[in-house]
């Protein structure tokens, strides 16, 4: 197979309803124009960032690779820490796979790629998440030390905080700059402005509308790079996105409910000490877990209320959520009604608007994700691919994340195995 290049940007929070949008931008327009792929592609459930990153990764749905939430079960904590490292994912991950494979990889950004062996310039997520830890540090022992300290010198100055656009301006400069000075064969970046002010300003708000904009010239970036390289004919590039979102205007403190029966205990911060039945936010959708002395029926007594006002919109029994490809351990998958998300802390009342909400130094949010993909209306998310070896302007009607990381594998003369995802061979050149 002749020399081929691999570019995957993940443009967090991007959904089907963005597109007409996007096709009127010029840089957007000319890539969808020769692109193939999918504007009706399925989440998972619970549709969070790293539940789907890793199942873009994997090709397996979150039960099966492992990472069935953002956050660990850590219910004690008020920031409990997220699945930053790759060593929680149970299965093989396309990374893994193209690495053996001798290809060399850059990721900025990525997913639930921190401490991974298999990326040669690893810029992960993560945060420094106690007290006594120091951002720069976590950061540069989790991902690829001389590589971070690099670009941070180069280009730290464009950051502030995780503040958006700030925080993608200083990761896209260092994934044009990487692409130029190492030549990777793969190249990952994971840009979260879309997400970020979606979830501070809502779905359809200017500051969203203003991210989209960006992305397209982030694009447009790439494509002018790539042909300064000379690299650009033998190049594919992917646009994805990996949720949907709702705009939202209220919480549900479900564990509120639970300690009136005393069903778990708190403490003074509103986080949990102990617990025979807990909810377990993930943010749009629910975990109930619970112990085995505590029946069904009992936590259905306490939860149905809010169903028949229509705040909790669906119940799911374990079976269920394991056959959506959540976690089917635990008892309970709540779906929270149109407006509603789910919160972890014991408060004084079970719902509470997001603006009440801040007075616990909780965030803002006007905007959120981890609905389900199968029950929202207009809730998929996107898939488009051009360049070598693939088909122009073939377009399938729908198709899942699970697919993704199988078909990167393929565009590369590679083979996964053991996925739920299948290869999407009708975008692919003979």
């Amino acid at each position: 197979m002749s020399k081929k290049y691999l570019h995957i940007l993940s443009f967090d929070g991007l959904s089907k309803v963005d597109i007409e949008k996007m096709k009127k931008f010029p840089t957007f327009s000319k890539f969808y124009e020769n692109a193939s792929g999918c504007i009706n592609v399925k989440s998972v459930y619970p549709s969070l960032t790293y539940c789907a990153h890793a199942s873009i990764s994997t090709g397996v749905y979150p039960n099966n690779h492992g990472i069935i939430n953002n956050t660990k079960m850590q219910m004690n904590r008020v920031s409990p820490d997220w699945h930053w490292y790759e060593k929680d994912i149970k299965v093989p991950t396309f990374q893994e796979v193209a690495n053996k494979a001798g290809y060399s990889i850059l990721s900025i950004l990525w997913p639930v790629t921190a401490g991974s062996k298999n990326i040669k310039y690893n810029m992960p997520e993560v945060m420094a998440n106690r007290k006594w830890q120091n951002q720069i540090m976590v950061s540069l022992i989790s991902g690829s030390p001389l590589f971070q300290i690099e670009m941070n010198s180069k280009f730290g100055k464009l950051r502030n905080g995780i503040s958006e656009p700030e925080l993608d301006n200083f990761s896209h400069a260092s994934f044009l700059y990487s692409i130029s000075k190492y030549k990777p064969d793969i190249n990952m970046v994971h840009y979260i402005d879309l997400d970020s002010q979606r979830h501070d300003y809502g779905f359809d708000s200017k500051e969203a509308n203003d991210a989209l904009k960006r992305l397209d010239g982030r694009l447009e970036d790439l494509i002018k790079k790539l042909k300064k390289e000379g690299i650009y004919e033998d190049s594919v590039i992917v646009v994805l996105g990996d949720h949907s979102s709702r705009d939202i205007h209220s919480k549900i403190y479900l564990n509120t409910l639970f300690n009136k029966e005393k069903l778990l205990s708190k403490c003074e911060d509103g986080t949990i000490s102990s617990y025979k039945v807990v909810c377990k936010s993930s943010d749009g959708s629910a975990y109930i877990y619970a112990d085995n002395e505590v029946s069904d029926d009992k936590i259905l007594e306490i939860i149905n209320p809010l169903v028949e006002n229509n705040i909790i919109e669906k119940i799911y029994i374990s079976q269920e959520a394991g056959e959506f490809g959540a976690d089917s351990n635990c008892r309970f998958m709540l779906e929270a009604a149109e407006g509603y998300f789910f919160a972890n802390p014991v408060r004084e009342k079970v719902i509470m608007t997001s603006e009440e909400s801040t007075k616990y130094n909780e965030k803002l949010y006007r905007n959120n994700h981890g609905f389900s993909p199968y029950t929202k209306k207009d809730y998929e998310t996107v898939f488009l691919v051009s360049g070598k070896g693939i088909k122009k302007g073939v377009f399938i009607d729908d198709m899942n994340l699970v697919d993704e990381g199988p078909t990167f594998a393929a565009i590369l003369g590679l083979d996964m195995k053991n996925v739920d995802g299948r290869v999407l061979e009708e975008l692919l050149e003979d």
